[in-house]
Order: C-alpha cells, then sequence, then structure tokens
C-alpha cells in the first residue's frame, strides 16, 4: 500500500511458472527423442499494512525441474528447492501517486538434486541457505487496489551463509561458504537484471 490508503490493510501478490520442451528428430531411417526437460516454480507472497508507512509479509518458493537425456542408459535429472522469506517494508517518501520504500528481507532455502543413469540413482548435493538482504524500491498508485513495484538492485546489501552436504564415496562432505555484499552502482540499471518490476493487490 502506498502511504495514505488506510482502507486497504491486506496484500497479495507473487509469480507461477510452468515450462517444458523437447521433440524429437528424425532421420530416412530412424527417429529419435530429443533431450526434454520440465521446470515449474510458484512463488507467492502477502502481508498486512501496520500503518500507512509500514507493512510487513511473507514470500514462498517453491520450484520443480527435471530433464530426460534419451540414450542408452537414460539419464534423468531431477531438482527441487523451497524457501522461505519474511520482509517489511517503510514508505520512507511519497509523492502523489510515486512512493520510495526500503525492503529488508530475512530468507531460508533449501534444495536438493539426483541424477538416475539407467537404474541407478545418485543424490546430488543438498544445500541450505539463510540471509538478509536489504534494498531501496520504487512503487505506483494505479488504483486504491493495484500497486506497481520496482526493485532498484544497484543499490543493495546482502549477507548469507550456506551449508551444502554431499556423500561421495561413502563420506559426508560438508561445506560451509558465507557471503557479504554491499553494493551502490549507477551503471546498467536498465539492463537485464538491473530492475526488477512487479505488482501488488490490496484488499
Amino acid at each position: 500500500m502506498t502511504a495514505g490508503i488506510v482502507n486497504a490493510q491486506y496484500f497479495a501478490g507473487g509469480s507461477f511458472s510452468f515450462n517444458t520442451s523437447g521433440g524429437e528428430t528424425e532421420t530416412p531411417d530412424t527417429t529419435m527423442d530429443n533431450p526434454s526437460s520440465t521446470s515449474f516454480s510458484f512463488n507467492p507472497k502477502g502481508g498486512m499494512f501496520l500503518s500507512e508507512k509500514l507493512l510487513v509479509g511473507l514470500e514462498l518458493s517453491y520450484s520443480l525441474s527435471k530433464s530426460v537425456t534419451p540414450g542408452h542408459p537414460e539419464v534423468t535429472d531431477k531438482s527441487s528447492s523451497f524457501g522461505i522469506s519474511p520482509f517489511a517494508r517503510y514508505y520512507a517518501l511519497n509523492m502523489g501517486k510515486f512512493s520510495i520504500f526500503g525492503q529488508a528481507n530475512l530468507g531460508y532455502s533449501s534444495s536438493s538434486s539426483e541424477t538416475t543413469t539407467g537404474n541407478t540413482t545418485t543424490e546430488g548435493p543438498k544445500t541450505n541457505t539463510i540471509g538478509l538482504s536489504a534494498y531501496p524500491g520504487l512503487a505506483y498508485k494505479l488504483s486504491d487496489m493495484v500497486e506497481i513495484e520496482a526493485y532498484i538492485n544497484g543499490l543493495n546489501f546482502g549477507l548469507s551463509r550456506s551449508k551444502t552436504t554431499q556423500t561421495i564415496a561413502g563420506d559426508e562432505i560438508t561445506t560451509k561458504t558465507t557471503n557479504f555484499g554491499l553494493g551502490a552502482s549507477l551503471d546498467g540499471i536498465l539492463t537485464t537484471g538491473g530492475l526488477s518490476i512487479g505488482a501488488i493487490i490490496k484488499f
């Protein structure tokens, strides 16, 4: 909700995607299946406004992917991930239909994968990550119910800690990684990945 709209107490948004690809290659003598892939992702978010300037919410993420490479033997790769991220947003400046806000997220994610070759399945690495991020954004009120929001990735702060576990030759190998990032850049804001635009619906 843009500052100044009092009657909209809750909001919802998010994304959904499903993709699949495949096919076959024909020659005068044979027909062969091409590699195929299927992916699915669901990222809902919602929350409530504590005041005209402050909102809190929760974002979930879930994804699955599967790819099949025909052959003798056939190879199948599968991966999945799940994440949960509570966040808070503060609208610092209101200029008519435009608002400038700052948002902070505390996120947790878990991912795993496996590869099946013929009748043999090998577990891939399992990774758990927890992180904190903060960034500014812009909001534009289309109506009392719909608000467009844009995140400026040129200004950002991020801190994350990840743990990856994999069993190799009977031994469990654990890798721990810490990442910290602090950035401010005016270059390439309009290039891919520099500006993220979305929307929320208020009710």
